[in-house]
């Protein structure tokens, strides 16, 4: 039992850099998730009257950018 566990941990450690297919659908999905929070805020940021509420639109929709750019650095790593 033992062994077969070893096994199994040395296939995942020299498979790390293999993305599954339902990996790389999750992967997808969560960027076209970013993308439209980023459209999102901005829609709502143009929209809005109010500059605080604005600017704090402005901020989470940058930080919707920063989460996209981050995954991609991850996946280009």
């Amino acid at each position: 039992m033992q062994m077969q566990q070893q096994q199994q941990n040395q296939n995942m450690t020299s498979n790390r850099n293999t993305v599954s297919d339902k990996e790389l659908h999750y992967l997808k999905d969560f960027l076209s998730w970013e993308l439209l929070a980023v459209k999102k805020c901005k829609d709502a940021a143009d929209a809005c009257t109010d500059p605080a509420i604005r600017q704090l639109i402005e901020q989470t929709g940058q930080m919707h950018v920063a989460r996209y750019e981050s995954i991609l650095a991850e996946l280009h790593a």
